[in-house]
């Protein structure tokens, strides 16, 4: 491919007029076959991508790779739809057939996904194997614009006897959250053709893992998945780890930094003791335990293709750090792994009690959340079998909804006149209201809801409501929520989890 196309990349051209685009136009008619045309890295208007849309039309026709990240910066969001549609319609009257499209870096959000839809939903992209999305800001909204393309154009592409058969997408930092992986694993299950999945940070918790992993069942070929920075817990490790031998040709898994602690770590032990491709395993930050991590080890140990294994960041300390070492070393595997520079040490018998019933009362409540029936034999098949993959919205005209907003906000009234550690009255208050809240919420299984609720409320997730606003006084009420988190008898720990991970990145990038 490198000799057959043209690249700009990272020219920093600034192209606004038909003008500026004119030594873009000339190299593009003079390329004998245009396979590849990469623009990553400069600035395009609406003028100037008109004219090479012109020239796309009448000399693009052997183009297969749209190299287009970070293409759009200092551009309106209102310009990128129009951008596309110009660059589309060239590729159209040429009768292209992409097989890649990278639009990554590019932050249009759903607005750009007007654009971008259009173009997914055209014969350019029947053929089309790989799709590069990563930190384009989609959010839900546009998560979803996405999916009911990509399944749009299946069905079309099927009927012109081209079934779609798309292999990669990538589609981190987006903002996706449960919602929108509900969304494109409806797709996932749809293709069947999936090789890699890529979806770090972006604010997926259980629900949206186990929709996820339902989906891979239908994917068998499965080679890349990388859920790193997402809220797996337990139960979504669990999940992952019922999927795992199915996918028998998988070689690199990451779900780095997901709070699957130690159990979680022991059901993908498991689960990759009858896995024979993999060649990287990154577990790294996950809270486990020494144990865990040796029994996570040892079913490495027969990996005869395994290059990397990242599980620094977690509970060892230097006595079982020796363990994990040797254990390697003596399968001749102990260049496999990484560094342990972010071990947070052993920890003690008491924190691993308090690990194991958090672990416990998670499953318990994700599980009622989810609408799914257990037994106690199988309760991860059980989940992959009855799971119920809805979308999980609040619903305004609920009485049971419209009460916890009220009382979330009687909740922030009350913190908003929060002054310091001192104010116990102020404290007291809220810790009250705290476990009203979520006595409620579980009994109604409406725990995910609450949780949401509080995340958007106190700006810890982006709300999809677009008139929704923040309150003046959100920072004292981040300061009650933080004391709340910390103090282990207010809030439940499988909430705690989760509001404790969202706090952690909001002040850890301040």
């Amino acid at each position: 491919m490198e000799d057959k196309g043209l690249s700009f990349a990272d020219q920093s051209l600034s192209l606004n007029s038909a003008e500026d685009a004119k030594t873009i136009v000339s190299a593009i008619e003079k390329c004998p076959c245009l396979v590849f045309f990469n623009l990553q890295g400069n600035t395009l208007g609406i003028d100037a991508a008109k004219e090479i849309g012109h020239a796309l039309a009448k000399h693009g026709s052997h183009l297969k790779h749209a190299l287009w990240q970070d293409m759009f910066t200092g551009r309106l969001k209102s310009e990128i739809p129009i951008v596309l549609e110009h660059l589309s319609a060239g590729l159209l009257k040429a009768n292209v057939r992409l097989s890649e499209l990278d639009l990554s870096n590019n932050a249009f959000g759903p607005i750009g996904m007007q654009g971008l839809v259009k173009l997914l939903n055209s014969p350019v992209c029947y053929e089309l194997q790989t799709l590069r999305l990563m930190n384009n800001g989609l959010g839900i909204g546009g998560a979803k614009m996405l999916a009911k393309a990509l399944i749009d154009n299946y069905h079309a592409s099927t009927k012109a006897g081209t079934p779609f058969k798309l292999k990669v997408l990538v589609a981190g930092r987006n903002r996706l959250e449960n919602e929108g992986i509900i969304a494109l694993s409806k797709f996932f299950s749809l293709v069947k053709t999936m090789e890699e999945i890529t979806i770090p940070q972006n604010g997926i918790y259980c629900k949206g893992i186990l929709a996820l992993s339902q989906s891979l069942l239908h994917n068998p070929n499965l080679k890349v998945l990388d859920v790193q920075d997402n809220l797996l817990t337990v139960l979504g490790a669990e999940a992952l780890a019922n999927v795992l031998p199915k996918l028998k040709n998988l070689k690199h898994l990451n779900i780095a930094d997901c709070l699957i602690k130690s159990k979680g770590a022991l059901a993908i032990a498991e689960a990759l003791n009858v896995h024979e491709s993999l060649e990287n395993l990154d577990v790294s930050f996950n809270e486990i335990n020494g144990e865990s991590g040796i029994i996570l080890t040892k079913a490495l140990c027969d990996k005869i293709n395994l290059k990397e294994y990242n599980i620094n960041g977690n509970r060892f300390g230097i006595e079982t750090i020796d363990i994990i070492s040797n254990t390697l070393k003596e399968s001749n595997k102990d260049k496999t792994l990484g560094s342990f520079s972010g071990d947070e040490g052993e920890c003690s018998s008491d924190e691993e009690d308090n690990d194991e019933n958090a672990e416990e009362s998670s499953r318990t409540i994700d599980s009622e959340d989810c609408d799914i029936s257990t037994s106690y034999t199988d309760e991860t098949a059980d989940l992959m079998k009855d799971m119920a993959v809805g979308e999980v919205k609040l619903v305004k005209n609920s009485t049971d909804i419209v009460n916890f907003e009220i009382l979330v906000d009687q909740l922030m009234d009350i913190a908003g006149h929060y002054q310091n550690s001192n104010d116990k009255d102020t404290l007291d208050k809220c810790f009250e209201l705290y476990k009203t809240a979520y006595t409620n919420a579980t009994k109604e299984l409406k725990f995910v809801d609450l949780t949401n609720l509080l995340l958007v409320k106190h700006g810890l997730i982006k709300s999809e409501d677009k008139s929704f606003q923040l309150r003046k006084d959100v920072g004292r009420c981040l300061e009650v929520l933080k004391v709340a988190v910390e103090n282990k008898n207010v809030i439940p720990e499988p909430s705690r989890c989760i509001l404790s991970f969202m706090l952690k990145k909001k002040y850890s990038f301040q």
